[in-house]
């Protein structure tokens, strides 16, 4: 499924979920429909209780693991992947290949934490696992609990969180569906990809900031100065487009390079998308040098396609250098995760 130090499972909002029922008895009461017949509530008094039977009773868990599959790892795979994939039937095949860890992970941690307050990890973690540990969800605060509104024939609760480790907020909403007896069931949820889209901007903060000094000693080896952009059209269906970049670098070392690697990014925020290059520096002169690398812009991949619909404006794309190599094997590299 491409960088696997890119697949992001959010198996921690599951957690989160069973959480906010929880907390949401004890500290929103007054804003919930007190009937025991409430599945929230019920639902947050066995996650209290360690009842893995009860809650199952009144909540879909995996009814709400599928929904949380499904919001964030099409958000992973629209904003963080290479855009190599080039029809939806790649795209569902690397969903598909995702999704097994995400379901696998999220259920088993969800019932250990149900049944007894807490999650323990294995000595070699899966990428959700991982982030799992490291996403500060036991961080997490209930903010607000709405009233259950309706929504047709159902209801809707909506869950305002705070990741206090990570620095920001989300919210959840709680699908909630009547039998033919009246008896109310959590069956499904929404929020998931907010969560994702959150963490990842916190994500970023914390690692510009780690990264700074880092930067600074890259720059004084390979500062980008200036960059041009060339679309050169598409293939020979018109399915694809491809850009030509020339990079235009201030280059100075006191040692032989070997690579310079980093990305050429496209789009904002939550749209972004992300093409590696590597330069072969192992003739490179010193001072100002043109470098020419190419992006393929895919219509799969969110940022792209609004780059092939809407034109391309010089703000929108940007290169950044994420590692020098120097021939000795030494490197300066940024840091793509927090250290543990």
């Amino acid at each position: 499924m491409g960088n696997t130090k890119k697949i992001i499972a959010l198996v921690a909002v599951l957690l989160i979920l069973t959480v906010a029922v929880g907390f949401g008895v004890y500290h929103n009461v007054q804003q919930l429909q007190k009937r025991s017949a409430n599945p929230v509530v019920v639902a947050g008094q066995a996650v209290e209780a360690h009842d893995l039977e009860t809650f199952k009773k009144h909540v879909d868990l995996d009814a709400l693991i599928k929904n949380a599959a499904e919001e964030i790892l099409s958000a992973q795979i629209n904003s963080t992947l290479t855009p190599t994939a080039y029809s939806m039937d790649e795209l569902q095949r690397r969903y598909d290949r995702l999704e097994p860890d995400f379901i696998n992970a999220a259920k088993s941690a969800a019932e250990e934490y149900i049944s007894t307050g807490k999650v323990t990890f294995p000595a070699k973690l899966t990428d959700a696992q991982k982030f799992l540990k490291n996403s500060g969800v036991t961080s997490c605060q209930i903010k607000s609990i709405s009233k259950p509104q309706k929504d047709g024939n159902d209801k809707v609760v909506t869950v305002m969180l705070y990741n206090q480790n990570m620095k920001f907020s989300f919210e959840v909403e709680l699908l909630l569906e009547a039998d033919a007896e009246d008896n109310w069931r959590v069956t499904g949820a929404k929020g998931f990809e907010s969560y994702y889209n959150g963490w990842r901007s916190a994500l970023r903060r914390k690692l510009n900031s780690l990264n700074a000094p880092i930067s600074r000693e890259m720059d004084e080896v390979f500062r980008v100065k200036s960059f041009s952009v060339k679309n050169s059209g598409g293939d020979e269906y018109g399915f694809s487009q491809t850009l030509d970049i020339v990079i235009k670098a201030d280059v100075h070392f006191d040692k032989p390079l070997a690579k310079v690697i980093g990305n050429v990014i496209i789009g904002k925020g939550d749209r972004e998308s992300f093409t590696p290059f590597a330069l072969d520096m192992t003739d490179a002169a010193q001072g100002l040098q043109l470098f020419d690398v190419t992006k393929t812009l895919n219509p799969f991949v969110r940022a792209d396609s609004d780059a092939m619909k809407h034109g391309l404006k010089i703000n929108d794309i940007k290169v950044e250098v994420t590692e020098i190599i120097f021939a000795d094997g030494t490197n300066l590299k940024l840091l793509d995760a927090l250290p543990e």
